[in-house]
C-alpha cells in the first residue's frame, strides 16, 4: 500500500448484496452449486440472493429500499458502477471511492452478517472460503488497499479454527471476524477457547462489529452449559452501556484475555466516548472492597489488573464522535483506537469522512495523535506494508 493520503479506514464494509453474482457459481465445488448462493431475478425485476432453495439477501441498498438515503445517494453516485458491478465489491471501483475520501487503504469486513443463515455445515465452510480466497485476489488488485477482514465461520469452534488457520497461511495483513451475534454461544462460552488460542498462536486479530442485538447474551444469561466466569461482576461494572461494552466485559473479566496473552480484539463501530468509563470502573468494581472479602469476589482470579488486558489487547475503531470523547484516551493510551469511515454504511459521512471525523480528535488530542489515530495504529495492528509515494 502506498501511503498517499495519511488515511486508513479499519472499519468498511462488503456485504452480500453487493458481492459479484458469480462469486459462488463460478468457485464453488459442483457437488454443492444446487444449493448454492445464487441471484435469481423475479416478475417485477426485482433481483435476490437465494441460498439452500430460499431467500437469503436483496441486492444492492437499492434493492433493499434505501436507495435515497444511502451515503451513494447523497453522494450523488450510483451504487452499481456496471449492470451487476457493484462498487463496494470491485477493486478498482473501491479504489476510486477511497481517493474521493482521501484514504490510502480500507479493512473491509466481508460479508459475515448472512453467513449463519446457511444450514449445511459443508456449504457453509465452503462458501466462507470461496469469499476469503477471493479478499486475496482483491488485495492483489488494488494494490493492497482492499483488505478484507476475513469472516470466519462462527457456528462452531470446528469450523472457525479451520478456517482461521487456513487464512493465517495467506500472509495477509489482515484480521479476521467473528460473528459474536449470531454464533450459538456467547463470547465468553468454554466452547471458543479453541479459536482464542488459534487467534493467539497465529497473531490474527479477532473483530467483533457493533450490532444492536447480542448484547447481555455475551454475558452468559441464558447460556447452556457454562462455568461462572466472574459474570455477576461483569454485570455490576457496565450495566449502564451496551452490546459492545458486554463484549470488552466478556474478553476481559472472563479470563479469556489472561488465559490467552497474545490474543487481540478489535471492537469495530465502538466509540471512544464510553471506552474510559468502563476502563476506570473496571478496576474499580475488580477489587471494592476489603482485599480479603471483596464486594463482588471473582469466580476466578485475574493475574492483573482489568485495566491492563484491555490496554494490552482490545482496540476500538470509532468514526465522528464529539471532542470531548477523545480528551482522555491518553489514559488508556493512543495505540488502542483506530478511525475508519464505515464506508458504504447508511450513516457513513464518505466521501467527507475525513473533514467530518478527524477535527473533533485534532482539536482534543493534537495533530500527531490524529496521525497516530487515522493512520499509525492500523499499519501496527494489522501489520500494513507500507511504500512512501514515488517521485
Amino acid at each position: 500500500m502506498e501511503k498517499r493520503f495519511g488515511a486508513i479506514s479499519a472499519d468498511g464494509h462488503c456485504r452480500v448484496m453487493h458481492l459479484p453474482f458469480d462469486l459462488w457459481t463460478k468457485r464453488l465445488p459442483k457437488k454443492l452449486q444446487e444449493d448454492g448462493p445464487r441471484v435469481v431475478q423475479k416478475p417485477d425485476g426485482t433481483r435476490q440472493w437465494i441460498v439452500e432453495g430460499r431467500r437469503w439477501s436483496g441486492v444492492s441498498w437499492s434493492g433493499l429500499g434505501f436507495e435515497k438515503v444511502s451515503c451513494y445517494a447523497r453522494a450523488g453516485v450510483p451504487e452499481e458502477g456496471e449492470p451487476g458491478i457493484f462498487r463496494a465489491a470491485n477493486a478498482k471501483y473501491r479504489c476510486e471511492d477511497m481517493d474521493h475520501d482521501g484514504v490510502d487503504a480500507e479493512l473491509v469486513n466481508g460479508p459475515y452478517e448472512q453467513m449463519a443463515a446457511i444450514k449445511d455445515p459443508e456449504l457453509r465452510t465452503a462458501c466462507v472460503q470461496v469469499v476469503n480466497d477471493w479478499a486475496r485476489e482483491l488485495y492483489e488488485e488494488s494494490n493492497g488497499r482492499f483488505i478484507m477482514l476475513l469472516p470466519l465461520p462462527s457456528q462452531s469452534p470446528e469450523e472457525a479454527v479451520a478456517e482461521l488457520m487456513r487464512v493465517a497461511e495467506f500472509g495477509l495483513p489482515t484480521g479476521v471476524i467473528f460473528d459474536w451475534v449470531n454464533a450459538p454461544q456467547p463470547v465468553l462460552h468454554q466452547m471458543w477457547e479453541p479459536v482464542w488460542a488459534a487467534a493467539a498462536e497465529t497473531g490474527i486479530p479477532i473483530n467483533f462489529h457493533a450490532h444492536p442485538l447480542g448484547g447481555s447474551w455475551q454475558l452468559g444469561e441464558g447460556a447452556s452449559g457454562l462455568e461462572p466466569r466472574n459474570q455477576f461482576l461483569m454485570k455490576v461494572a457496565n450495566f449502564p452501556m451496551g452490546p459492545m461494552a458486554d463484549l470488552m466485559s466478556a474478553v476481559v473479566l472472563s479470563g479469556i484475555c489472561d488465559r490467552h496473552p497474545k490474543a487481540r480484539f478489535v471492537l469495530e463501530e465502538a466509540g471512544v466516548g464510553w471506552v474510559p468509563f468502563l476502563f476506570w470502573r473496571f478496576d474499580r468494581e475488580y477489587d471494592w472492597g476489603d482485599p480479603s472479602d471483596r464486594v463482588f469476589k471473582p469466580d476466578i482470579l485475574l493475574s492483573e489488573k482489568p485495566s491492563e488486558f484491555v490496554k494490552r489487547q482490545v482496540f476500538f475503531t470509532f468514526e465522528v464522535e464529539e471532542e470531548g470523547g477523545f480528551r482522555r484516551l491518553p489514559e488508556i493510551g493512543l495505540q488502542n483506537f483506530l478511525w475508519a469511515s464505515d464506508f458504504p454504511g447508511l450513516d457513513s459521512p464518505w466521501p467527507h469522512s475525513k473533514p467530518m471525523g478527524h477535527p473533533s480528535v485534532e482539536a482534543a488530542l493534537g495533530r500527531e495523535a490524529l496521525n497516530q489515530l487515522i493512520f499509525d495504529n492500523a499499519v501496527s495492528l494489522y501489520k500494513i506494508p507500507v511504500t512512501l509515494p514515488q517521485p
